[in-house]
């Protein structure tokens, strides 16, 4: 939101490499430093006064134990680049570790339009949101067929009084924007923007 110097990221989802890795499962544990350095690099293009990450920032809460010394410095310093870093809680973190800097919240209101991890669970479906929300939380992707190929990628799921943000962590996987419990969300026909080779394309 270029006119509020606000950057808004959801779902990091740091550390879930190495919490697959203590179960068993055979994965690399460089989740945490490969999403800090694409953060770093949107940070500093964009340099936003105000970073708000929208939840589930931490993939459990023992996650920020789990962080590599040098993963957790990188953070630190990717702190200090904005004038103030809010921490939004989600369901993974409700609280981020006491080693990041900046402000707890559990959803901030911006210009009429509220900012948290899910959407407003009292909402009825079919009806009209009283204030707009921008949330995270379901990790929206969509699917293109083009002839023989076929594109899937993360994006943006926005319709009138809702926009669900792509997760931006690099092990999250995503749920379909043509699945019931995200139609359900929305009042009327979403639109979906794809993220794919460093654009944003309008899909639908």
């Amino acid at each position: 939101m270029p006119e509020c110097g606000m950057l808004i990221v959801s779902d990091l989802h740091l550390e879930k490499g190495s919490g697959a890795a203590a179960r068993g499962r055979l994965v690399p544990a460089l989740d945490s430093y490969d999403t800090l350095a694409r953060l770093r690099r949107v940070v500093e293009a964009w340099r936003p006064r105000r970073v708000v990450c929208l939840g589930d920032s931490f993939h459990d809460g023992a996650a920020g134990a789990r962080m590599a010394a040098a993963d957790r410095a990188a953070l630190v310093s990717l702190c200090a680049l904005a004038e103030e870093w809010i921490w939004i809680g989600g369901n993974h973190d409700p609280d981020a570790p006491d080693f990041c800097e900046g402000v707890r919240l559990m959803d901030l209101r911006v210009d009429g339009v509220v900012l948290r991890h899910e959407p407003d669970k009292d909402h009825q479906p079919g009806t009209k949101r009283v204030t707009p929300e921008i949330v995270g939380h379901f990790h929206p992707k969509a699917r293109l067929n083009a002839g023989s190929a076929s594109f899937s990628g993360p994006c943006f799921c926005v319709s009138d009084d809702l926009m669900i943000l792509p997760a931006f962590g690099t092990y999250t996987g995503g749920l379909s924007c043509s699945a019931p419990v995200l139609r359900a969300l929305h009042g009327n026909e979403p639109r979906l923007f794809m993220l794919h080779g460093d654009k944003v394309w309008r899909v639908a």
